[in-house]
């Protein structure tokens, strides 16, 4: 125990890789603990509007890097989310979603690895969720329901993207580890759990979701997409961990 309070001194600024691994057993640990103990489920909350907006944005970048329009989003106080897009190649702009939140877990396991690296990934996340949940957060229209979404919306970007900016400039290095990896592995779990529950929806034929709506642009069936995006969820996230941590650095 005294071991591991010590890795939270203020003064305690590099770290073994067996140091930083005990880091992110300990995230591991809360990440699980926050998922499945009732008592404190509660704080699964904030991590579904997180990764929410997540996903949301990732349709959204998507269609910008591809020629098109990112138009505005939504995320709702039950966790669900809506991105409006025009143009670009719906073959990528459709599955950005939920590949987008296991890129995201990606690129914050091959940050973790380094605090400065993560202090700079944590920064730069920051800056952005403000930026983008400010200006494609706008409602698209002035119904009452429209700008309470997009209120929660913003509110939701500037309150993460704050945590962020907080996390990375004023915690100490190893809470800035332990925060990159809870939020990664966070990720990790929502991207997979998430299309798992998306299989599910194809297969009782649900309509209004991203792998229907794949498999109306290519007529191959939805549930076809969703095992294919699992796949590549796991290979996204398992080769970045491979890459991280089990390729060795040549001398």
């Amino acid at each position: 125990m005294n071991k591991v309070k010590s890795l939270f001194d203020p003064g305690h600024s590099e770290f073994s890789p067996q140091q930083t691994l005990t880091l992110i057993g300990l995230a591991a640990l809360a990440a699980i603990l926050i998922s499945v103990i009732p008592i404190i489920n509660i704080l699964d909350y904030p991590f579904r509007l997180l990764l929410t907006l997540v996903h949301e944005l990732g349709h959204g970048i998507a269609a910008i890097l591809t020629g098109g329009d990112f138009r505005n989003f939504r995320i709702a106080t039950d966790g669900s989310g809506l991105a409006y897009t025009a143009g670009g190649w719906r073959f990528v702009v459709i599955p950005a979603g939920y590949l987008g939140v296991a890129i995201f877990a990606a690129l914050l396991i091959s940050m973790g690895r380094s605090y400065r690296w993560s202090r700079g990934a944590l920064g730069v996340i920051g800056v952005a969720m403000l930026l983008l949940s400010c200006w494609f957060g706008l409602p698209g229209n002035f119904a009452l329901t429209s700008i309470f979404y997009s209120l929660l919306t913003v509110l939701a970007g500037v309150i993460f993207g704050g945590i962020f900016l907080y996390v990375a400039f004023k915690s100490t290095p190893a809470t800035i580890i332990f925060f990159i990896h809870l939020i990664a592995i966070k990720a990790g779990f929502t991207s997979f759990s998430d299309i798992f529950g998306l299989i599910g929806l194809s297969i009782i034929g649900v309509k209004t979701n991203d792998a229907q709506s794949m498999a109306e642009l290519t007529h191959i069936p939805a549930i076809i997409w969703a095992i294919v995006w699992i796949v590549a969820a796991f290979l996204i996230i398992g080769a970045t961990i491979k890459a991280t941590w089990f390729v060795q650095d040549d001398v």
